[in-house]
């Protein structure tokens, strides 16, 4: 819950950027599950009658017009913005965009001089893991900026989205019983729900003292679990029927992008460090893999990615580390 002092000390508001994308909104359910209310919020963007943006706008949040490339659009929108959360600067792509960056710097310039209580971005873990991976390397400069342009920074540096397993690359398959990942059965991965890191942000927004947060670059994780691990997640998610793990060499990747190859190598090789305890501990409620699969009604055939993620399922108690088959 918000705290008093944040509800009664501050009329500003929190500005969100990237928000109306299929995970902005994850995130965003986050950022409402934390504490914070839709009076409070005010989201940019491109097209405020998209059906994107109207979905945003349906529950109370304002919605204005704006662009990172066209930064004087922002302006008029920061007279009672007092915070920002970020979550992103570029649409989901193969590689990074360049713009990603140059949007970043002109978010810097936009704030610099302003009274910020804090900036929050949501950026990528593997920082110093020399992965090559253009995507990461392009979010970790971007915290450069942010947290370099004397702004109270935070940077949210999200392991993998559980959010992934819903796209249609891996999700109709595991409804048939088939879990293609280009990832050895026992090794671990480290996952983070999109909307746990709106969460996290809203925990960091919503305390007394967010100076606490300024500075800081936090590795999420929600929870690590190997694909032997998963399946059996999936499994139950999925009324009990079997679900068979199959790992495509890494190899083949480099044929279909070589930053997909890059990423694939990382995840098999190395891998992200976050301490998925200290998470749990700093930002409570996050979900493991097991709750997220529930909240978001994994076995809902119906459902898919392109319609949006909902997390009105139920949430689980938190059970047992799920056994490695062998």
């Amino acid at each position: 819950m918000a705290s008093a002092s944040f509800k009664q000390s501050q009329a500003e508001k929190v500005l969100l950027l990237g928000i109306t994308g299929i995970t902005g909104r994850c995130a965003l359910s986050g950022l409402l599950s934390g504490g914070l209310q839709p009076s409070q919020l005010i989201a940019v963007s491109r097209n405020p009658n998209s059906a994107a943006a109207q979905e945003v706008a349906q529950q109370g949040i304002e919605v204005v017009a704006g662009d990172l490339d066209a930064p004087a659009t922002l302006a008029p929108h920061l007279g009672s913005v007092g915070s920002v959360y970020c979550h992103a600067l570029s649409g989901d792509a193969a590689s990074a965009d360049p713009a990603e960056l140059a949007r970043g710097r002109a978010l810097a310039q936009l704030l610099a001089g302003r009274d910020m209580r804090l900036v929050v971005y949501n950026s990528s873990a593997g920082r110093g893991s020399n992965a090559g991976i253009s995507q990461m390397d392009q979010k970790h400069a971007v915290e450069d900026v942010l947290l370099g342009a004397g702004l109270p920074g935070l940077a949210l540096e999200a392991t993998m989205f559980m959010e992934e397993f819903w796209k249609k690359y891996t999700r109709p398959g595991l409804l048939k019983g088939s879990f293609t990942f280009s990832l050895p059965g026992d090794r671990p991965l480290q996952l983070v729900a999109a909307r746990d890191v709106g969460l996290a942000a809203a925990t960091a927004l919503t305390s007394s003292n967010p100076g606490e947060w300024a500075g800081q670059r936090l590795p999420l994780a929600g929870d690590e679990l190997t694909p032997l691990q998963m399946c059996e997640a999936f499994s139950k998610a999925q009324g009990g029927m079997p679900i068979k793990h199959s790992c495509p060499p890494a190899w083949l990747f480099w044929f279909l992008s070589r930053d997909l190859w890059r990423i694939t190598t990382f995840l098999r090789e190395t891998g992200f460090d976050a301490d998925v305890a200290a998470c749990r501990q700093r930002v409570p409620g996050v979900l493991t893999f097991e709750q997220f699969l529930a909240a978001t009604c994994w076995g809902d055939a119906a459902r898919t990615y392109e319609q949006g993620i909902r997390f009105d399922g139920p949430l689980p108690a938190a059970g047992k580390r799920l056994a490695v088959h062998k």
